[in-house]
């Protein structure tokens, strides 16, 4: 089937899932950094596991199964949410102040006006909160005032080489 007979049905993303490894822990961190919502939970199963909801993005986290091997979640995986530009830094502000070290503002290298802010959850997952300014000269300005907390030494924008590196020292 060509890309030209593909039904345009698609509308967006609905849903991610991964393990964690403490369900609780897990629902505490999203519901109170990033105002997630438990839509269900089921921990009589035999794996078991919750649907967590930011915006209309769901989670379908799973506890880690014991015979499943953990590994070093890398960078590529994480997820991103999207900020009212105007509601960006204050944002970023109550995420710290859940004791959530942040890297951030960073400029997005390839669209103009894109800022991110980069943290982990208390599995390792990357989260990134991403704003899109107006103007680059708006998004300059946000990574001015910013720039003392930009916490780089974190490593969570420069990838997996970075953090390895890091990790080291």
């Amino acid at each position: 089937m060509d890309q030209a007979s593909l039904p345009k049905s698609i509308t967006g993303i609905s849903h991610s899932g991964f393990y964690v490894q403490d369900l609780d822990r897990t629902a505490e961190f999203y519901t109170k950094a990033l105002g997630a919502r438990v839509e269900w939970r089921n921990d009589k199963s035999a794996n078991p596991l919750m649907k967590l909801y930011i915006g209309d993005f769901g989670l379908s986290i799973i506890k880690w199964p014991p015979d499943v091997p953990k590994f070093d979640i890398p960078h590529a995986i994480h997820w991103a949410y999207r900020v009212d530009p105007a509601k960006a830094e204050e944002t970023v502000e109550y995420i710290r102040s859940c004791g959530i070290e942040i890297e951030g503002p960073v400029g997005h290298k390839r669209e103009i006006g894109i800022l991110n802010w980069f943290f982990l959850d208390p599995d390792n997952y990357r989260v990134e909160i991403e704003a899109r300014f107006a103007t680059a000269k708006e998004a300059e300005e946000v990574m001015e005032r910013g720039k003392a907390g930009r916490r780089e030494d974190l490593g969570l924008y420069g990838g997996d080489a970075v953090r390895r590196k890091l990790k080291a020292e």
